[in-house]
């Protein structure tokens, strides 16, 4: 009882310090994160490195049967007519393609071929904490914050959408970039929508109502885990943190 008294007067404490977005506000920010105005629909980016099991199209003008969708095998080779097993791990759609033409230009002579990735399958990106749907999202090289969220539906009414956390793992160190969302949906702040990497989590925390609710839980149920809450706070705090 007494770890009950202090989570709550330690969060009333904090509510004084830090004004949480009220239901109304939560509602407009998913209206703009959702629209279709609001979201930038980009073009996969051009640095995409391709590995197995990725998928992608080549296609021809001039010559349609060389035309088709292929997927990379495990041993990084794609088979194609004329050229038989072709290594492509590594490569961007511009390596592709330049490989492409070299290897056909003894069999045609305008044979420009344009490659556009289309199954984005080995490499992720990933979300938690109080978001529309947690979990992974494919990572396609050209995703912003504002680009994820629109993804997974928004923030739910118990984010804390002002001190949103990108974490980025660059070997035994961990980066990490605070995002305010409601400057970056509502404000237009720029800065705030940071372009995510392999391998990245965003994580929105709860606000602090939503936070003594997850705490109370924990002490009355210990072993009943919130999935979409306390759960992921913890896991994102224990990488923002280095803990094991």
């Amino acid at each position: 009882m007494r770890r009950l008294i202090i989570v709550v007067v330690t969060a009333t404490a904090a509510m004084v310090l830090v004004g949480c977005v009220s239901s109304a506000e939560v509602q407009d920010l998913n209206k703009r994160i959702l629209s279709e105005k609001r979201i930038v629909r980009k073009e996969p980016n051009r640095t995409y490195v391709l590995d197995p099991p990725d998928s992608f199209q080549i296609e021809s003008t001039a010559h349609p049967e060389l035309s088709r969708t292929v997927v990379i095998r495990q041993d990084g080779h794609v088979t194609l007519p004329l050229l038989g097993d072709v290594h492509v791990q590594g490569l961007t759609t511009t390596g592709v393609k330049e490989k492409l033409e070299n290897l056909y230009e003894q069999y045609y002579k305008d044979n420009d071929l344009l490659i556009t990735v289309i199954g984005f399958s080995s490499k992720k990106v990933f979300v938690y904490g109080e978001v529309g749907r947690v979990g992974s999202l494919p990572y396609t090289g050209e995703q912003s914050v504002m680009d994820v969220l629109g993804a997974v539906g928004g923030v739910t009414q118990r984010a804390a959408p002002r001190r949103a956390i990108v974490l980025r793992s660059s070997g035994e160190e961990v980066e990490r970039f605070e995002v305010d969302i409601v400057r970056l949906i509502v404000y237009g702040d720029i800065k705030q929508n940071v372009y995510l990497a392999e391998d990245d989590v965003l994580y929105v925390p709860p606000n602090v109502f939503a936070w003594i609710g997850y705490q109370i839980d924990n002490i009355l149920f210990p072993f009943r885990s919130i999935l979409s809450g306390a759960a992921t706070y913890d896991v994102a705090r224990d990488i923002g943190t280095g803990s094991d």
